[in-house]
């Protein structure tokens, strides 16, 4: 019933932090970009991913499969590798998101062109990878084939 209960929230977890990340991809693409808004909504990401990251490692420690399936399963550590990337990619968007909203204090501010398009790119490319990430839970989950 752990195992069950973990994977469930897991899962929602997962879902909230794409959900998130979809909303950040979004604001940037607005006419007017709310500096204010972009960096509540990356500290709700930085949240979920937290949540994401403890859930799976209370999967890891108390789940149905225990540490040796996951040690030995090459797909795991794709998995891990592929969140790691998409947290290092989410360093830049939140360091200018950080900025622009210093920019801003209070007033009516536009990002120069150079890093929305930048921000936008770091955003996208954690988007996509999501999908190696993803194709690795999959994989993992039934591994060996």
């Amino acid at each position: 019933m752990t195992d069950l209960l973990l994977a469930i929230l897991h899962h929602v977890a997962v879902f909230g932090l794409v959900a998130v990340l979809a909303m950040e991809g979004v604001l940037l693409k607005t006419a007017t970009v709310d500096p204010v808004r972009l960096v509540r909504l990356d500290s709700r990401f930085g949240m979920t991913a937290g949540l994401v990251l403890a859930i799976g490692v209370c999967r890891v420690i108390w789940g149905g499969k225990g540490w040796d399936f996951y040690a030995e399963n090459p797909f795991f550590w794709g998995k891990i590798a592929a969140f790691v990337a998409i947290g290092l990619l989410s360093i830049g968007p939140t360091l200018l998101f950080f900025r622009w909203r210093k920019a801003a204090a209070g007033a009516a501010y536009t990002p120069p062109a150079g890093e929305l398009k930048r921000a936008r790119l770091w955003v996208g490319l954690e988007a996509l990878l999501l999908v190696p990430l993803l194709a690795c839970a999959a994989a993992m989950a039934r591994y060996p084939f």
